[in-house]
């Protein structure tokens, strides 16, 4: 019996390897003509204050050969090894805007890549003030530089490892058959050093022939987010339970002042999204599903918020809808 039963799994064996190897081929060709397009919320926490649970805002594309960061906050490297990425894998970061918790894991993205010798350039994409962050990232590179690893020959400059490409509303750019496209949103729109003509918040789209991933990092309402999130197959939003927020902050800081308190409930307000904003915006542009993300809530479990941030979106949007955790991951098929 027990050789029967060999010979039984060797010919299933055999009939499983020759199905492998017959249908390698036409997943070849599959891959080929519907390249991945995927995107894992690798952190999702509405910074910038730091929670035990959830990573501060970053996200991973995977976009056919292309592996990109988009947003890299505190622990980004982090995240992408618990999903199971080298960092060398990364040729690409799109930063959406210069508050510290898209930015704060930038410095750890460049240094560690560089410090390992991973080949290749690091391209980092951002608005205006880009360039500026990056070379002080560079700057404080210098007297590891000067130390050394001990590995023998002493790494190139940091400088050789990353350049900048700084965009401004409308910027398109191309990787290898992604086209990717900026636009300017409501997020920094306010009086006061924000003015300047230079400092931009930007959201992305990503799209891979027919399919489209709209990120909109932070942004209040935005008339033109909802065009460049037009027919998108997946809407990625930022989201904030304003009241259940302020109702913390009134509990938490009995030192502010009245004043404070009203001025920091505008600023949410007009340069944030609630649920039903996001709802809203989805409904205008049509898109095939939303995934909220950046969880600008009270330091509480996010199942205290979730029935009304769904109940928000749903009053005007009805299709698929996802409120992601760390490392959530969303896949865009081919086929609708």
């Amino acid at each position: 019996m027990r050789v029967a039963v060999t010979h039984l799994r060797l010919a299933f064996t055999a009939l499983a390897l020759s199905a492998v190897t017959a249908t390698a081929p036409a997943l070849a060709a599959e891959a080929r003509s519907c390249p991945a397009l995927r995107w894992v919320t690798l952190g999702t926490a509405g910074g910038p204050v730091p929670t035990p649970d959830r990573s501060e805002p970053a996200n991973l594309l995977i976009a056919g050969d292309q592996t990109i960061l988009v947003d890299t906050g505190d622990g980004t490297v982090d995240q992408l090894a618990k999903y199971g990425l080298m960092l060398g894998a990364v040729h690409s970061v799109f930063i959406s805007h210069h508050h510290h918790d898209h930015t704060g894991g930038l410095a750890a993205v460049i240094g560690l890549r560089w410090m390992n010798q991973f080949p290749g350039v690091l391209t980092v994409y951002g608005p205006p003030g880009t360039q500026q962050i990056v070379d002080g990232i560079l700057m404080s590179l210098a007297p590891q530089a000067q130390i050394g690893f001990g590995l023998g020959t002493p790494p190139p400059p940091p400088a050789q490892s990353v350049k900048v490409m700084e965009l401004r509303d409308g910027a398109t750019v191309e990787i290898d058959g992604l086209r990717v496209t900026a636009a300017a949103n409501s997020h920094f729109d306010h009086d006061g050093p924000h003015g300047a003509d230079d400092a931009i918040s930007l959201s992305y789209r990503f799209a891979l022939g027919p399919r489209s991933i709209t990120y909109t990092g932070d942004t209040g309402p935005s008339a033109a987010v909802t065009r460049l999130a037009q027919g998108t197959s997946m809407l990625v939003s930022e989201v904030i339970d304003l009241e259940r927020l302020v109702a913390s902050m009134r509990q938490l800081r009995k030192d502010a002042s009245p004043e404070m308190l009203e001025d920091t409930r505008r600023h949410l307000s007009r340069h944030h999204l609630t649920a039903t904003e996001v709802g809203a915006m989805a409904a205008r542009a049509d898109a095939g599903r939303v995934v909220l993300t950046h969880f600008a809530i009270p330091p509480l479990p996010l199942a205290v918020s979730e029935a009304d941030l769904r109940t928000g979106v749903r009053q005007s949007y009805g299709r698929g809808l996802d409120l992601a955790r760390d490392l959530s991951s969303f896949d865009i098929g081919c086929n609708p």
